[in-house]
Formats: C-alpha cells, sequence, structure tokens
C-alpha cells in the first residue's frame, strides 16, 4: 500500500514538472507583459496596461493584425472546405489500401519540415513569376494546414453511419439534397471545429510565412523583427495577444466537439 502510495506520488510530481517545463516560459512571458517596469526582472513591483497600448501604437501593428486575420481566414475556409472534401471521398473509396495511401500522401506536408515547405513554394513561386506578398503565403498557410484538416475530419467519417445516405436515396433524395439535408448538418461541428485548428495554425505560422511574404508583415513576422532589436515588454504583449487569440480558436473548437459529441 505504502509502495503505490509512493508511485503515485511521484508519477504526480513527474507530470506536474513536465506540465512546469511546458508552460512556465509562457506564463512568465504573459506576467512580463502586465510588468510595470521596463527590465525584465524579478519581483514584479507593479502591473500595467501600457506595454499593450505602446504595442498597439507601432503603426506596423495595425498592418501585422490584419494580414493575420486575412491568412488565418482564407485557411480557416479553404483548408476547411478542401480538407473535407477530401476526407469525404477517401473514405468513400472501397478500397481500404487506396484510402490508406492517400490518407498518407495528405499528411506528407505535416512531416515535412517547414523549412522545406517554405523554401520549396518560394522557388515555385519565384518560377511561375509570382511576386513575393500575402497571396503565397496564404498557399503556404493552407497547404501546412490541410493535413491536420484532413485528420480531424478522416476521424470523424470513419464512424459516420452512410447507410442513412442510402436510405434517403431509395426515398427518392437526389445525392446533393441527401448530403445538404443529412451529411452537411451531421459533419457541420467536425468542419467548424477543423477550420478553427486551422486558423489557429495559421495564426501562429512563422516560417513557410517568412519565405513567402515579402516586405509584408504578420504578428509572428513582427514579433520576430522586433525581437531583433532588442526584448522589452511591449514584445511580451504582442505575443500574449496572439497567445490568447489562439486559445480562444482552440477552445471554441473543442467546445463545438464536445457539442458534438454531446
Amino acid at each position: 500500500m505504502v509502495g503505490r502510495q509512493r508511485s503515485s506520488v511521484l508519477a504526480a510530481a513527474y507530470v506536474v514538472l513536465v506540465l512546469l517545463f511546458l508552460y512556465l516560459p509562457v506564463a512568465v512571458t504573459v506576467m512580463f507583459s502586465f510588468a510595470d517596469s521596463p527590465r525584465l526582472s524579478m519581483p514584479i513591483e507593479g502591473l500595467t496596461l501600457d506595454w499593450y497600448r505602446r504595442a498597439f501604437s507601432n503603426p506596423l501593428m495595425g498592418v501585422a493584425v490584419r494580414n493575420s486575420v486575412i491568412l488565418a481566414a482564407v485557411s480557416a475556409i479553404a483548408a476547411g472546405a478542401l480538407g473535407a472534401g477530401f476526407a469525404f471521398g477517401v473514405i468513400r473509396m472501397k478500397s481500404r489500401r487506396l484510402r490508406g495511401v492517400l490518407l498518407g500522401a495528405s499528411l506528407l506536408p505535416a512531416v515535412i519540415p517547414l523549412l522545406v515547405i517554405g523554401i520549396s513554394l518560394a522557388v515555385a513561386f519565384s518560377a511561375i513569376g509570382w511576386l513575393q506578398g500575402l497571396r503565397n503565403a496564404a498557399f503556404g498557410h493552407v497547404l501546412v494546414c490541410l493535413p491536420f484538416v484532413v485528420l480531424t475530419m478522416n476521424a470523424r467519417l470513419e464512424t459516420f453511419d452512410f447507410s442513412i445516405l442510402e436510405a434517403a436515396r431509395d426515398l427518392g433524395a437526389s445525392p446533393f439534397r441527401a448530403f445538404l439535408d443529412i451529411t452537411l448538418p451531421i459533419i457541420r461541428p467536425s468542419i467548424l471545429g477543423a477550420a478553427l485548428l486551422a486558423a489557429a495554425l495559421s495564426l501562429d505560422e512563422f516560417v513557410v510565412t517568412w519565405f513567402n511574404i515579402g516586405s509584408q508583415q504578420t504578428l509572428p513576422v513582427l514579433v520576430w523583427g522586433l525581437v531583433r532589436r532588442g526584448v522589452d515588454p511591449s514584445i511580451n504583449a504582442v505575443a500574449s495577444l496572439l497567445l490568447f487569440s489562439l486559445i480562444c480558436l482552440v477552445g471554441i473548437s473543442n467546445l463545438s466537439a464536445w457539442r458534438r459529441r454531446r
């Protein structure tokens, strides 16, 4: 009994240490974004929102936020639609081997290093005469987000009962009407969750963006540029805002998944 309790304590301590290792740097960044002193040192004497006001007074901040929102919206819509359609098409195939091959091929962008993807896209766009800009970065974001949407939708469709579609067809519904009235309402929460996940990944994407966006800015690119000049609490404020946005998107995505399970 004593040995079992000791093992439980050690397991709990190990979990706590791993969580501290993962989240303590993030917590410190958020904490210093509210510190009233420009020196990043402990103890913190007071709290202020001046660093957030200073961050938003930067004229590049508005451009970076706008570009990040545009890329996140494009990634959510394009990756959500393409990934859902691809997963639906793959799951309808009768050959399990072909399904496995196609699913594995669709997940390759999640395995290939982002550095390779970013450079490859930059070379490809240059070869066809496309100048660096928001359009090129949008293609890169959709490519990076697509595997995660496919994986999410495939997990949902694996448990989908396609016999209800056959019943609808027997009752005279066309394929489009069966999809619109039956399939879409059932898988809509999964599509929404996958699209929000794509938006969260897009907001956080830096490597592919940096190689393809040129002289324009997104929030991660702006933070990297500010860090090169030196670290001050306004950078912590920008990073904290990005973190809060990601947490909200992931939280909404998980909420939609929870509601689907209910």
